[in-house]
């Protein structure tokens, strides 16, 4: 495939170009320069100056010469830094070489050094996104040095170009002859790149040494003419290897071309500099005082470093001056000189080089938090005397008591004595628990396996265990995450994953329950400083579930790590702390933690991100630690404790009564119908069918009173209740009063479920009559079955495999299927060969009075798409699958919902996300509305996936149970919640828990055993059992259970108090023993 049509295909895919068009800028009148200085751990580091207004020979240093950015990946050493704005003017890109000769010296350097570049994004040159660490050479390459980018208009991409020296063996041992050469690839974001090619080497330059190459190739663009500045070996007149200059009206032409004019050899030489290297060309700015339109700045790499050539004139052989005065950073090596607006410079300026904040007064730092456990020492800064006086009445231990049950509130007054005599006094209001507290204290966990449920998507959540008044400590949620951070969106349905590190337990100023934790990758790798920092909240409905706030910039560039929060109810602002890359303690103060705006964010749903307010709400960063209570843990009062176990805690049975009845005689058959109404422990209630005594039951045939005694009916299903049957439905169909129950699901035998050839149905009188164990493999109907019938759909096209997800409903009076098949994607007559990424929904309708195990008696499946008849997906994109459809109607309105994800040509899939449409159930092929998403895979824990949603209605409220993670041991079951009465189309009206509704269960070590621990559980269905108790059938990981695919399992749904469908109940849970066996007060009238 030609470069062309590669980069071609690369924009069809669907990657925006960062920079499209021009915009229109204030006048360009300072410089910034980016530069590393030298070869040591330090100087391969990357140091910012600012010119002394518009002159670009005279610069001021940035953070007084100190680093602003270092690599964390790679070598972590940075070298040749190049700096552009986006063609746009709306961000900025840095690129570097990934190399440290600071940590390993020059040895295999240029034959096993890097292939990546590092890269970073800004919109304001002071806050740098995360590092990329982005491979863009070939295996043949021995480096990827001295990166720059030229922006093309005549392709709308920025074409990039390095230098590298190409070797011949996978050892690196002989080179291809060109010695360094100079590689370019095309990008439009800075993050998918176009396989390299050669551009310019030395055998494209007469008399230059071909052996010995050249690097360090630079561009400058001045009307419609591209100058191209390289070091070259020339044998040509040269003294030693130095610059040469070149002229081409096309920036991506090749050096064999012949449209790179040679304009000057020796430019060095020509112009008084020694041997030199990294060239760095850049237009004058309009009104620069130098007196020079044109610059060439050059890296004398054996003495000073750079040195600036300029010139006013580039026609002909180009005469470049030596400047007597100029005034640059102490040592800067290769790097790069970019114009930039006056504001831009100003705030460059201000923020890295603002004076030192003056010293806060030591109260500024004194903190008591607002809820405190009996027992508490109060804190005293360093240097200080305190006084403490406790409504009114002197503490003379500096501890507070409460012996009660429950907390009183108490007023505290604090005296801050100095030792020159000078007071402080501070006035705080705390609440103190009593004797019934518990502590409650938040971590993430070191990542292990999938096998613990412990994957770094889990790992790095906010984990929560409480301590209770007798010293006993219990993890909430069995261990697990209760909750997980937002991703960063990076694409258009691409999420960057996100977890947190270190979280901290405080209370907002409402008494809310709060979180301040670090935000990292999946790696652990912090976020960049500005949005490093992110706070959740507990909810004010629901106390058990978090939302979360944003990231918070808290006005550093030194790293933040271990943050805390705690609320000053004196100064009615909260104080935070945290320790920086060095591990100094830092403080800030805020305002309003809870104060939020919405900020623009590409590829974010609806194009903006929330995040805290820090402009005028977050004070500057100060050095030192705060002076507060010394506690890991967070004191809670009981209700909180209750309600946290409610929430993450198992719910269990705890009562079991049956309401007295009154009949008279012959009626005592009636009684057989009576329930129990079961009680929990979060205070949900449940009611369940009872088998009563016969006995009990036949002594009631005269007046009186009886008690009669029976068992709670829990009816018992297989462990497995269809072995290799994944993303199952069980559906309680009823024709002319008889009741029937069907079951369907995805042939995952194997674990090659592409490859099934079938879509087999059973049909039972009895949900267990469904099951392998009673007989239900031996009931399998194929109603497709592409091999013995080459299953054609309803325009024509052959199926070649998968029929994934199938689900039955009942729609527009018909039975139908909902199903996705896959099919050949080079021959769509043929039955073989079915492509996963040519699935695509489709349905099947039952005829009127037909046999649903009959197959004739089923329609062919047909697409079903928008309403103008294209096919489900972002009509942007080149291609897109749809899955996992199903169908639910609410109040007189009928919906599909499917998961759907797009595929580029070339580059990163769309993270796949669960839509919704209204559809008309007498047309239901066709969409009856735009289709929108409403469940985005934003949370690690989620993984980029969000497919296999059912609906279930529960007391007014309608709930989207759906899957995430991989098919694997990781998958996981999450939760969307809405108001029936809401517009479900609409994703604001949807509200997502927090945590899964249903997990992985660790294995023991040394223990694989995924019958007795069930690992990556969902994508499954609801429906009603014999009783009317709702009934859960899904699928786990089946590998060695009955051969390898995932297994059908069945079991019933409990509701708890705060209307979550409790998936994962066990039967003693459900019913506890000790109230399995039920009585019943009788009394015949």
């Amino acid at each position: 495939m030609n470069q062309a049509l590669r980069f071609l295909l690369l924009m069809i895919a669907g990657v925006p170009l960062i920079g499209a068009a021009p915009a229109t800028l204030p006048p360009l009148s300072a410089y910034v320069f980016v530069y590393f200085t030298g070869n040591t751990i330090d100087g391969e580091k990357l140091r910012f100056a600012i010119s002394d207004g518009n002159n670009a020979l005279q610069w001021k240093t940035l953070n007084d010469a100190q680093p602003i950015l270092e690599s964390t990946k790679g070598t972590r050493g940075l070298r040749d830094p190049f700096i552009m704005r986006s063609a746009k003017g709306d961000r900025f890109f840095l690129l570097a070489t990934d190399l440290s000769t600071g940590r390993s010296g020059w040895g295999g350097a240029t034959d096993h050094g890097s292939r990546h570049l590092e890269i970073w994004e800004s919109t304001d040159l002071i806050h740098w996104g995360k590092q990329r660490h982005v491979r863009v050479n070939v295996p043949a390459a021995g480096m990827t040095w001295a990166p720059e980018a030229t922006y093309d208009p005549t392709i709308g991409a920025y074409v990039v170009y390095w230098t590298s020296t190409l070797y011949k063996d996978a050892a690196h041992k002989r080179e291809d002859g060109n010695g360094p050469q100079i590689l370019t690839a095309m990008t439009r974001d800075f993050r998918t790149f176009t396989s390299p090619k050669p551009w310019f080497k030395a055998a494209d330059v007469p008399g230059a040494v071909k052996a010995k190459g050249m690097i360090d190739a630079t561009v400058m663009k001045v009307g419609d003419q591209y100058y191209r500045f390289t070091k070259v070996s020339d044998a040509s007149g040269c003294k030693s290897s130095d610059i040469l200059a070149q002229v081409s009206p096309s920036l991506r032409a090749s050096g064999a071309s012949g449209a790179w004019k040679i304009v000057d050899r020796c430019v060095g030489r020509r112009s008084g500099t020694p041997e030199v290297e990294g060239p760095s060309a850049f237009v004058a700015n309009p009104g620069d005082t130098s007196g020079f339109k044109y610059f060439l700045w050059v890296d004398d790499y054996g003495g000073v470093g750079y040195i600036p050539l300029a010139t006013n004139d580039l026609n002909g052989k180009i005469a470049w001056t030596y400047p007597q005065a100029f005034s640059l950073p102490a040592s800067p090596r290769h790097g790069t000189v970019m114009a930039i607006t006056a504001s831009e410079r100003d705030r460059l300026v201000a923020y890295w080089n603002r004076p030192a904040p003056a010293p806060a007064p030591a109260a500024d730092s004194w903190v008591v938090p607002p809820v405190l456990a009996s027992g508490t020492r109060l804190p005293v800064p360093d240097g200080h005397l305190v006084t403490w006086r406790v409504d009114g009445r002197v503490l003379s231990d500096g501890v507070l008591i409460n012996r009660d049950a429950m907390a009183r509130v108490v007023h505290l007054d604090g005296t801050l004595k100095r030792l020159d005599g000078t007071t402080l006094a501070k006035h705080f209001t705390v609440r103190l628990l009593g004797t019934a507290s518990s502590r409650l204290r938040s971590y993430a966990r070191a990542p292990t396996t999938a096998r613990d449920a412990n994957q770094p998507t889990v790992a790095r959540s906010v984990h929560l265990a409480l301590t209770g008044a007798d010293g006993s400590t219990v993890p909430l949620n069995d261990d697990y995450g209760v909750l997980f951070a937002r991703g960063k969106y990076v694409g258009v349905d691409r999420v960057a994953l996100r977890g947190v590190a270190d979280p901290s337990l405080f209370y907002f100023a409402d008494a809310t329950l709060g979180v301040i934790a670090t935000r990292v990758d999946m790696a652990g790798t912090p976020d960049p400083d500005p949005t490093a920092t992110i706070v959740f909240r507990s909810g004010l409905t629901h106390p058990g579930d978090f939302v979360e706030l944003g990231s918070l910039d808290l006005h550093t560039a030194d790293g933040v790590a271990k943050p805390h929060a705690r609320y000053d109810s004196a100064a009615r602002r909260y104080v935070l702390s945290w320790t920086d890359r060095s591990g100094k303690p830092r403080w800030t103060t805020a305002a309003d933690l809870t104060r939020t705006e919405w900020r623009d964010m590409p590829f974010e749903p609806g194009g903006r991100r929330q995040q805290i307010v820090s402009a005028g709400n977050v004070g500057d960063a100060r050095n030192g630690r705060i002076f507060t209570t010394d506690d890991d843990t967070l004191p809670i009062d009981a209700t909180l404790a209750t309600v946290l176990t409610q929430r993450f805690g198992r719910i269990v049975n705890t009562t079991a009564a049956v309401a007295p009845q009154v009949i008279v005689a012959r009626q005592a058959a009636a009684l057989r119908d009576a329930r129990v109404t079961l009680g929990y422990s979060d205070g949900s209630t449940a009611t369940r069918a009872v088998d009563w005594d016969a006995a009990d039951l036949a002594r009631l045939t005269h007046p009186g009173r009886y008690v009669v005694h029976g068992t709670v009916r829990q009816r018992t299903y297989p462990a497995i209740f269809a072995y290799n049957r994944a993303d199952p439905d069980i559906y309680r169909w009823e024709r002319n009063g008889r009741v029937r129950y069907l079951f369907v699901a995805t042939d995952d035998t194997n674990n090659d479920n592409v490859g099934s050839a079938h879509l087999p149905i059973r049909v039972a009188d009895t949900i267990a009559d469904l099951a392998d164990d009673n007989g239900g493999r031996a009931r399998e109907v194929d109603l497709l079955n592409r091999r013995t019938r080459r299953d054609r759909t309803a325009d024509g096209r052959v199926i070649a495999g998968c029929y994934w997800a199938p689900e039955l409903h009942e729609i527009g009076g018909k039975l139908s299927i909902l199903f996705a098949p896959c099919f050949n994607p080079r021959d769509n007559t043929s039955n073989e060969g079915g492509a996963w990424f040519t699935v695509e929904s489709h349905i099947m309708q039952l005829r009127d009075d037909g046999d649903p195990a009959n197959p004739a008696d089923w329609s062919r499946p047909a697409a079903i798409r928008k309403a103008d008849g294209a096919r489900l997906g972002r009509t942007e994109m080149p291609s897109n699958i749809s899955l996992d459809m199903s169908y639910v109607e609410v109040a007189g309105q009928h919906y599909y919902t499917w998961s759907q994800r797009y595929l580029p040509t070339a580059g990163v899939l769309g993270d796949p996300l669960t839509w919704i449409a209204k559809v008309d159930p007498e047309h239901p092929t066709r969409l009856a509305s735009q289709p929108a998403p409403i469940i985005a895979p934003g949370t690690s824990v989620e993984e980029n996936l969000a497919e296999g949603a059912f609906a279930l209605r529960h007391d007014g409220r309608l709930t989207l149970v759906y899957s995430s993670s991989g098919v694997s041991p990781t998958y996981v079951v999450n939760g969307i919640s809405a108001p029936v009465d809401a517009d479900l189309t609409r994703a604001s009206s949807w509200r997502k828990w927090p945590a899964p509704l249903q997990k992985s269960v660790p294995m023991p070590a040394g223990v694989t055993d995924y019958r007795r621990y069930e690992q990556g559980p969902g994508h499954g269905a609801f429906t009603t059992d014999e009783d009317g108790n709702d009934l859960y059938v899904y699928h786990s990981w089946g590998n060695g259970v009955g051969g390898d695919g995932r297994d059908a399992r069945v079991r019933r749904t409990h509701w708890s108090a705060d209307g979550r469908p409790l998936l994962d109940m066990t039967a003693n849970e459900e019913v506890a023993p000790v109230n399995r066996r039920v009585t019943m007060n009788v009394t015949i009238r």
